[in-house]
């Protein structure tokens, strides 16, 4: 069959009629001249590798194999949970670690090779410096908050005001008529204290203090 054989570079989809194309081919092909002016990165499952000029690659029928080319002549070696990675350029995004890692949201990035420092969401990491990167995950710490005097732990980031009532009234099955008022002390820099209606969101800090009421209207 025609064109059997899929491969992207960079987000371009490109067909061969050959099951086998060497690391030279996929760069013409791509538009990337001088070939060996490119670094090209396989993407696998949790995985990247670089692919020298004379390599040949396997096509499997039905599968687009998925390449990155980087204008560079230097690959970059790190590991994300202990799984070898290579790169193309000095320095990788927060999203690409977790976009080729399947790093899940629950999880956290951090430097394992600088005492556990943390990479910001909309980070990146410095690959060009002396050793290899070593990248961690980690499942998001639990954010302490009271709801009504109660110890809760949530998770970091956005609460709303119907998960706040749901921790306040586990058990409460509200009626039409049942409305709640919820308030807040200690809460983030830019909203330290106030109130939250049915809708709103607002960032959970640690130690933040809720009080919820209901209120049967009938």
């Amino acid at each position: 069959m025609s064109n059997s054989h899929h491969f992207s570079v960079n987000g371009r989809d490109f067909s061969s009629d050959d099951k086998v194309v060497t690391g030279r081919e996929i760069r013409a092909e791509a538009g990337l001249v001088p070939p060996s002016d490119f670094v090209l990165i396989e993407v696998g499952e949790r995985t990247s590798r670089s692919i020298g000029l004379e390599e040949k690659i396997e096509l499997e029928a039905g599968r687009t194999a998925v390449f990155l080319a980087f204008e560079s002549d230097r690959i970059y070696a790190f590991t994300i949970n202990e799984r070898g990675y290579e790169w193309g350029a000095p320095e990788i995004t927060s999203a690409d670690i977790r976009r080729y890692a399947a790093v899940p949201d629950g999880e956290d990035l951090f430097l394992d090779s600088q005492a556990d420092q943390p990479i910001a969401p909309q980070g990146s990491v410095r690959l060009a410096g002396k050793g290899t990167e070593r990248i961690i995950s980690k499942p998001k710490e639990k954010v302490r908050i009271v709801v009504n005097t109660r110890e809760k732990f949530v998770d970091p980031g956005l609460i709303s005001f119907s998960q706040i009532v749901l921790l306040a009234f586990p058990d409460l099955q509200p009626g039409p008529n049942t409305s709640f008022t919820v308030s807040f002390l200690k809460g983030p820099d830019d909203r330290p204290e106030g109130s939250l209606i049915d809708g709103e969101f607002i960032t959970v800090r640690k130690g933040m203090r809720f009080n919820v009421s209901a209120t049967d209207k009938s």
